[in-house]
Parts: C-alpha cells; sequence; structure tokens
C-alpha cells in the first residue's frame, strides 16, 4: 500500500488545554485565570446590594463637653465665693478702721531759718558807688576783712608791650589796684572786677590780659592778715564812660569812675 505523503495527511486537533473528561451529569470545570479573587458583592458589575449598618460614633465628645461644664460651673462657683470673701473683708476692715480713735494733729513750732551772715561793705566816705580814684573799698565777710583801693586809672590806645595785641574795641582802660588784708584771712581775684559800660554793657578782664599794659593782678586764696598785694587789671573797652565794679559772693559791693 502505497504512503500518503506527510503534507497531505489529516490534522489532528489537540484538544483544548483545559479540556478534560467530565461526568455527564457534571458541568465542565472554569478555565483558570491570572490575578486577583473576583471582588465581592455590591462592586461595579455587580447588582447594589443593601449598604451595610452603619457604626455607631463614639460618645467621647459627649463625655468631653460635660467635663467643660463641670469645670466652668465649679469656676463660677469658687469666682463668687472669693468675690464675697472679699467684700467681706473689706468691711470688716472699713469697721475697725472707724472703730480706731483718730490720733491728735500735733503742730510744732517751726524755727526761722537762719539768715547767712552777709558782707558789708563800706568806703570811707561811706558811699561804695562811684568812687573815685584813691578811695578804698572795706569788705568786712565771714573768715576776714579785706581792703581794696583803686589807685590809678589810664588809658591805650595801643598795646603797652611788643608782644601785646591791639585793642578790639579802641582803647585799653588800665586800673592799679591794691588789695590788703585787715583781719582774719580773705581770697583775691582779678576776675571780681568788671567794667560796666554806660549802655550797661559788662566786660571782663580777660579781653585786656594780651595787651602788656601794667602788671598782672594775683590771684590767691586764705590770704591772712597783714597781706598785700598789688597789680592791675586791664579792660578792651570803647571808651572811658563807664565804672570799674568789684563782684563780692556775685554782687556788686563797690564802684569806681575814671
Amino acid at each position: 500500500m502505497t504512503a500518503v505523503p506527510s503534507q497531505w495527511a489529516p490534522q489532528t486537533v489537540p484538544p483544548p488545554p483545559y479540556a478534560s473528561t467530565a461526568p455527564p451529569d457534571q458541568a465542565w470545570p472554569q478555565p483558570p485565570f491570572s490575578g486577583g479573587a473576583y471582588p465581592a458583592a455590591g462592586g461595579p458589575g455587580y447588582p447594589l446590594t443593601m449598604p451595610p449598618p452603619v457604626q455607631p460614633k463614639s460618645s467621647k465628645r459627649t463625655v468631653v463637653a460635660v467635663a467643660v461644664t463641670a469645670a466652668v460651673l465649679t469656676l463660677l462657683c469658687c469666682a463668687g465665693g472669693i468675690v464675697a470673701v472679699v467684700i467681706g473683708a473689706n468691711r470688716a476692715a472699713n469697721e475697725v478702721t472707724d472703730a480706731l480713735p483718730t490720733p491728735g494733729v500735733t503742730r510744732g513750732v517751726g524755727r526761722p531759718p537762719a539768715a547767712a551772715p552777709k558782707s558789708t561793705p563800706r568806703s570811707a566816705n561811706g558811699d561804695t558807688r562811684n568812687m573815685s580814684a584813691g578811695d578804698t573799698l572795706v569788705i568786712d565777710g565771714d573768715d576776714g576783712t579785706v581792703e581794696i583801693t583803686v589807685t590809678k586809672f589810664s588809658t591805650a590806645t595801643k598795646p603797652c608791650k611788643s608782644y601785646g595785641l591791639k585793642p578790639d574795641e579802641g582803647m585799653y582802660v588800665i586800673a592799679d589796684v591794691t588789695v590788703t588784708v585787715t583781719k582774719g584771712t580773705a581770697a583775691t581775684n582779678p576776675l571780681s572786677f568788671q567794667w560796666v559800660a554806660a549802655d550797661g554793657t559788662e566786660t571782663n578782664a580777660i579781653g585786656g590780659a594780651f595787651s602788656g599794659c601794667g602788671k598782672p593782678m594775683p590771684a590767691g586764696n586764705d590770704l591772712t592778715a597783714g597781706t598785700r598785694q598789688t597789680g592791675s587789671v586791664v579792660f578792651d573797652v570803647h571808651d572811658t564812660s563807664g565804672v570799674l565794679e568789684y563782684q563780692h559772693q556775685f554782687e556788686t559791693a563797690g564802684s569806681w569812675k575814671p
């Protein structure tokens, strides 16, 4: 018998991978598949079912609200008690204060302040203002007595030394002064002298210190009785229309006219 070529031989169909013989009274098994299990009932593609019952919420909020309310009520009660105690204490203090006797007011007799001793300026003729050159001003102070005499006035329109400065106001007024301590102790200071112009302008001796005129008046403290000092105070002024004043304890004690 002649063999049939293989390409012409009938083809046998393999059974499906999931095919199996099953008894006639059983259904065919489901084919295998990959992936997870089928979703639970009620998911997409399934009919709607009764939703699960809602779990009741926790009652913690109710407990917290009750606790806060109780705390507020307690605070209010305590505050009311404190206010009542304070009011009662204030009333008791007022009653005790009213019951205490009021002490009498004792007024002492004050002593008048002791008047500060003042120096007494005087001059030989009894008038310490507008004295003339040669007149002496006497000052009786707490520590002693001092005599101040303006012996001479002179003027200069230029410096008296080569190193001196020219007067800015027009001239220098030069006053030669002698200071004598006759009792106790005293002090001298050239800045105690000032020139007062006719219009009231006051000038100290600092501006004339660079004139080179006269012998500078020395300053000293605690000069004892018998001390005698001489010197000059120089003023840069416009003219001689004015007076030379001596200040003692910030007050004018006397004055001289040129």
